[in-house]
């Protein structure tokens, strides 16, 4: 096989930059990125890519000044130029002229006709490259829904607050649960939810372990003075474990998995502080991954309508004693219950599995202040204009559910539409 193919990508949005790297590294090609001309120029030189995306506005060095720099550079004269830009067709078709730009994709456009030009100009038949999946850098989307923020923020914080404090320690009175048995308070989820227990155990700054049981999920939820530690799920069809985020983003290859378990058993140590002694990841990065890990089985155990719960006055277990992070309660029911709103929204939206999504790449404006979450760049990468919605979620392997609020999420922000079939 021939030298993998490269992209330069020069555009000073760095959510566009990591959309297309997405795109692209699917289709086989090498990518490097820029966020101005300066920077770009210099990568350009140092790589000699086989292509050039150009963005027109940028800082420091405008598109135009990389264009007329590249032309006259006698090593990079030659490479194919793509112009990508917001300014309309003008500015595009002035480029074509001046700078013999091949093509200019005006935002927002659909990534896929960007490869199947990439794929004209370099000469490559479809699925001819090498089909190497690389991940993108992951960020982490803060946006909050306001509405539901404050009318959730209002009833946890005022009404509910002394409603459930005042009845939840009268019910211990009057039960007199024993302390020494270690069980604080169990119940049904049917009259009690699992974010009325949390949001009991933030207020009265309880520690312990809290079980969730229902016919679909087994949750445990780790306390420290009405902090969260760090929470684990059994459910299925999804995965839970350190171990598979690691493979996902290559910090971790499937090969070197089971000698990394036996030594994490002798060591008689978490596999996370295996790694970090043997510098696969920082500590910093454990403790992001354990994080992620824990919102995400809260979540999922937010969702629970139906099963017991036990909440148990037992120490920290040894291996989470070095988990330097903790949650705050009710943040963290706030964070989930607003997921688990657009979740249901967006299971109404996207209720035909046989939906077709469209994947956009719209302009910097419209990106402004949004950082796409690793689950968000996953759904997108396998969005082709082709695959149903059915075959997406398969593929991405993340629970129906939470991918429907992905593709909500990404509709909303404009770098998702459904395929008009009449068409």
């Amino acid at each position: 096989m021939g030298k993998k193919k490269s992209v330069l990508i020069v555009d000073d949005s760095l959510t566009v930059r990591r959309l297309v790297e997405v795109v692209l590294s699917r289709e086989g090609y090498e990518v490097y990125t820029a966020p101005d001309g300066d920077e770009g120029l210099e990568i350009a030189r140092k790589v000699i890519p086989s292509i050039i995306l150009v963005d027109f506005v940028m800082p420091r060095m405008n598109g135009y000044k990389l264009c007329k720099l590249i032309r006259s550079d006698r090593k990079l004269k030659d490479i194919p130029l793509i112009l990508i830009t917001s300014k309309g067709e003008d500015v595009g078709q002035s480029f074509e002229e001046k700078f013999c730009v091949l093509h200019y994709f005006q935002k927002p456009f659909e990534p896929d006709e960007l490869i199947e030009k990439i794929n004209e100009v370099l000469g490559v038949q479809e699925g001819a490259p090498d089909k190497t999946v690389t991940s993108a850098p992951l960020d982490t989307d803060g946006e909050l829904i306001e509405g539901i923020d404050k009318l959730l923020r209002y009833y946890f914080e005022k009404e509910f607050r002394v409603l459930l404090k005042t009845l939840m320690v009268e019910v211990l009175k009057e039960t007199e649960v024993a302390r020494s048995t270690g069980l604080i308070i169990s119940g049904e989820l049917r009259y009690l939810t699992v974010a009325d227990v949390l949001q009991f155990t933030g207020m009265l700054n309880l520690s312990g372990r809290l079980s969730v049981v229902s016919s679909n999920l087994n949750s445990e939820i780790y306390l420290e003075r009405g902090q969260i530690v760090f929470s684990t799920i059994s459910k299925p069809g999804y995965r839970t474990f350190l171990t598979d985020l690691l493979v996902e983003e290559k910090k971790l290859k499937k090969k070197d998995l089971k000698s990394i378990v036996a030594e994490a058993k002798k060591q008689n140590l978490p596999v996370g502080r295996v790694l970090v002694q043997k510098g696969s990841i920082t500590d910093d990065e454990l403790m992001g991954y354990l994080k992620r890990l824990t919102e995400d089985a809260i979540f999922h155990t937010l969702a629970a309508t139906s099963g017991h719960f036990y909440l148990e006055e037992t120490p920290l277990p040894l291996n989470l004693s070095d988990i330097k992070f903790r949650l705050s309660t009710s943040a963290t029911i706030l964070d989930g219950l607003r997921k688990l709103d657009e979740s249901r929204l967006a299971a109404e939206i996207f209720r035909s599995d046989d939906m077709i999504p469209l994947r956009l790449i719209t302009n910097e404006d419209a990106l402004e202040g949004i950082n796409l979450e690793d689950k968000e760049l996953r759904i997108f990468s396998l969005i082709d204009g082709k695959t149903r919605l059915k075959d997406i979620i398969i593929k991405s392997k993340i629970d129906e559910l939470e991918a429907k609020r992905i593709c909500y999420s990404l509709q909303k922000i404009g770098l998702l539409k459904i395929k008009d079939e009449r068409r």
